[in-house]
């Protein structure tokens, strides 16, 4: 009796534990700012990306739903394509800060979540980084 309730006990931490490691590498997101991205985008070619900046002026081209414009910080941009499965926020337009979502391909952040923030309520915020 009990061999098989130590038996029965490994079997569900071991698919507890692994079910919990898979699910958080397709969950997590690494944090940076599109300053960094620039930088080193082949350390982040496989990598869920979760990246910050300000979009561009003169650099947001609408295509339907679909979007593409540039996320700046610290005068280093990365382009940014996003692929309009949800609406873009009502807060986004150039000069605003943004976080961008999504995964590097070919150099090209390609994007399913974009969230605008309010330039006086996070002000204070990115100046106390």
């Amino acid at each position: 009796m009990k061999i098989k309730f130590i038996v029965l006990v490994v079997l569900i931490s071991s698919s507890l534990i692994s079910i919990a490691f898979f699910s958080s590498k397709e969950t997590s997101f690494l944090l940076l700012d599109a300053s960094e991205l620039s930088d080193k985008l082949e350390n982040y070619k496989d990598e869920n990306l979760r990246v910050r900046g300000l979009v561009k002026i003169g650099s947001v081209e609408r295509e339907g739903r679909e979007a593409k414009f540039k996320l700046e910080l610290n005068d280093k941009t990365i382009l940014v394509h996003y692929n309009g499965r949800e609406l873009l926020p009502d807060a986004f337009k150039e000069g605003v800060r943004v976080r961008v979502d999504g995964k590097l391909k070919n150099g090209v952040l390609v994007s399913d979540h974009v969230e605008a923030k309010c330039a006086s309520k996070y002000e204070a915020e990115y100046k106390n980084e």
